[in-house]
């Protein structure tokens, strides 16, 4: 080792959101941290969280949000914490249903504010330099495409396959594995749908309300209607468990329920009440309201009734149907639309191998794993971001108590 190259108390591998939490926190406390990243910029892919416009927590918190291979009893409601953290950067938030934003509703002010605290602090960061390599001996070397960089620890917070083009990286999977750490299966989650179903033909561009279903899981909300797929709300939020499938070979259809806030028997009285109302009416005209128009539409169609049949014609059988497609709306799909459109990785670094009190490997002490490229994803809602800043946090203080 050469006595006169400078070694850094922590290296971390990534300038995402859970690598600049880190790298702050641990500043804060007096280390000489600094960061390797492969973009040109720190935070690139902050900048598409919430369609642009940063939803970096919710209010509504618990391991219940998230998903992995492992028991998630550990994580712990930090939105609290996360907000404060912002807030101390200049970050005003505003909250929407329990969501929370920026107040300039701009992605880029949260990115801005975590660069100017690392310039602020004085951290080095070493940009377009893509990490080839970890190795450990007296202390940890990594290796970029440009450089060699020692330290005494290393932070693994390099994310997942998501985002190609924002700087996504199989490289925190390959460390672990090197590390002899189990990598779990990897799939694309907050993805939408490819579909060829023809229902699709009359539903593009329509926005609904409904409840997604794919074999166990379940998802309510606005769902958005393309000529090849679907995404929305509800769909991103189960679209893991089919990224997986797809991975399987084993996809199923989802099934949508569009008046989810009545069950079949209610739907069904509801129905027979309208009819009633006006026996004159034509079956589109006494449905008006229930739900969007072209999804009574095309649920009249699969019942195979006329759109232009008057509701008197109506037998037990068509109300019977008719309760069935509103409740049992059935698209087959051909998967997701893949990692380079999906906003975050399922599945990663089995925590098996981590301490969860750390986020240190059990194998490699001294080698930290934080934020997306651990086995740990949630569902739409600042969950993930909220991930990132949790196992920052959780790394931060284990690092600074051992100094």
């Amino acid at each position: 080792m050469d006595s006169n190259k400078k070694v850094y108390d922590v290296c971390i591998v990534g300038g995402g959101f859970s690598g600049l939490v880190l790298a702050i926190k641990l500043a804060r406390a007096g280390l000489l941290v600094c960061i390797a990243e492969l973009n040109r910029m720190v935070g690139r892919r902050i900048l598409s969280t919430g369609n642009g416009r940063c939803n970096f927590t919710n209010s509504r918190m618990g391991n219940e949000y998230y998903y992995s291979e492992t028991e998630l009893s550990f994580i712990e409601d930090r939105h609290g914490d996360l907000i404060d953290f912002l807030r101390e950067l200049g970050i005003l938030e505003r909250e929407f249903d329990g969501y929370f934003y920026p107040i300039t509703n701009q992605a880029k002010t949260v990115r801005d504010a975590l660069e100017n605290e690392i310039n602020a602090l004085g951290i080095e960061v070493l940009l377009d330099n893509r990490v080839t390599d970890i190795s450990k001996g007296e202390i940890f070397t990594v290796t970029t495409h440009r450089t060699e960089i020692l330290a005494k620890k290393v932070c693994v917070a390099s994310g997942g396959l998501s985002a190609a083009t924002l700087g996504s990286s199989k490289f925190g999977y390959k460390m672990a594995s090197k590390f002899n750490m189990k990598v779990t299966k990897l799939a694309p989650a907050l993805v939408g749908l490819v579909s060829k179903d023809i229902s699709l033909k009359e539903l593009a561009g329509v926005r609904a309300l409904g409840k997604v279903s794919y074999n166990s899981a379940s998802c309510e909300g606005e769902i958005q209607f393309n000529k090849d797929g679907i995404s929305g709300y509800p769909v991103m939020c189960i679209s893991r468990f089919i990224g997986f499938d797809e991975l399987d070979k084993k996809l199923s259809d989802i099934s949508i329920d569009f008046i989810y806030f009545m069950d079949e028997e209610e739907l069904k009285q509801e129905l027979i009440k309208r009819f009633k109302h006006n026996e004159n009416a034509t079956i589109l005209a006494a449905l008006n309201g229930l739900s969007n128009e072209k999804v009574i539409q095309t649920v009249v169609s699969y019942a195979r009734i006329y759109a232009d049949t008057l509701v008197s014609k109506l037998d037990n059988e068509d109300i019977d149907n008719l309760v069935y497609y509103f409740k049992h709306f059935s698209v087959e799909i051909t998967g997701t639309k893949g990692f380079d459109n999906s906003q975050v990785t399922a599945g990663g670094v089995a925590l098996s191998g981590i301490n969860l009190n750390t986020m240190e490997s059990n194998e490699c002490p001294g080698l930290f794993f934080t934020g997306e490229v651990l086995d740990v994803d949630g569902i739409c809602g600042g969950y993930n971001l909220t991930w990132a800043y949790f196992s920052a946090t959780k790394a931060a203080e284990a690092i600074i108590q051992e100094v």
